[in-house]
């Protein structure tokens, strides 16, 4: 009797070659994951971490979403106290604040002031026109860096700014126990995707510290320009909110910190910081720039 062929295959496991194969499995998981996180999944990734962030929360928790601020500076505040608690030492209503912030790849950057390790307020910056998240005001949905002021509808608070090169402009929507008792900050950060500033001759001479838009100037500034910043702050009450002197000239991140980090900003050369700085020196782009914005304030003048 002929006795039965060898098999191609070898059916005893391997114990080293299966380990050898999850190994290699994982290792391709990761690399793929990685990837897809750094091109493709970045926007999906981080809107997924930031939808995590609340007023309220500990900063240590947004730390292990982003992992450590790039900036980090402290300013001095005071709580508004009661009627009867107005007449209190000035020393006892100080709170030391911690701003902390984050870049956001190429697509924007994160502001959280916190304190006593819990954060008050936090905002977010888009500078990109890949990232736009959607974000709810109240009942309003609105995307940053594409829809205008108008569609939050009337506003009450608002400041203006304009100066040599910064910019800016803010407004403030609270509903009450609808909106948990949480005030929206949105506005135009002059280093944000498509701000578009004020003419310096709209403003309002009444009251140059905290400088408004006449009504109609307003309502035609909101109709065009769009919201890229939006900073969303719990049952935060200091004196400085309440006066419009809290956010200084920039809502949400400051340019001034921030662009020193950027590569053509860099102390020691190389060919990046060199092209980068050819780039921003081109004259048909700068020229390109120029028309753009004439473009836009023509048709902020035209309403």
């Amino acid at each position: 009797m002929t006795p039965d062929p060898e098999p191609w295959y070898s059916t005893t496991l391997n114990v080293w070659t299966m380990a050898g194969v999850l190994v290699a499995c994982w290792s391709l998981a990761k690399t793929v994951t990685s990837g897809w996180r750094r091109t493709i999944g970045l926007r999906r990734y981080l809107t997924a971490r930031l939808r995590k962030i609340a007023p309220g929360v500990r900063h240590d928790y947004v730390e292990s979403l982003l992992g450590e601020p790039k900036w980090q500076s402290t300013m001095t505040c005071h709580r508004l106290s009661a009627a009867e608690d107005e007449e209190a030492v000035d020393d006892d209503r100080k709170v030391e604040i911690t701003v902390r912030t984050w870049p956001l790849a190429r697509l924007g950057y994160l502001v959280a002031w916190s304190a006593e390790d819990a954060v008050v307020m936090f905002g977010l910056t888009t500078t990109s026109w890949w990232f736009r998240p959607r974000v709810m005001i109240g009942d309003t949905r609105i995307r940053l860096g594409k829809t205008p002021f108008a569609v939050l509808g009337s506003v009450e608070e608002h400041r203006a700014w304009i100066g040599n090169r910064r910019f800016g402009y803010w407004e403030c929507h609270y509903f009450g126990n609808l909106g948990g008792y949480r005030s929206w900050y949105v506005g135009v950060n002059d280093i944000g995707y498509k701000a578009v500033a004020p003419f310096p001759n709209w403003f309002d001479n009444e009251n140059d510290f905290l400088p408004r838009l006449p009504p109609d100037h307003l309502a035609a500034y909101r109709a065009r320009a769009v919201v890229n910043t939006v900073v969303v702050s719990g049952m935060a009450s200091y004196k400085e909110l309440e006066d419009g002197s809290f956010f200084g000239i920039s809502l949400g991140v400051d340019q001034d910190v921030v662009r020193l980090a950027h590569p053509e900003y860099h102390v020691l050369d190389s060919r990046t910081g060199r092209a980068r700085r050819w780039v921003r020196d081109w004259r048909w782009l700068s020229r390109f720039k120029d028309r753009r914005w004439e473009k836009k304030y023509r048709a902020l003048q035209d309403r």
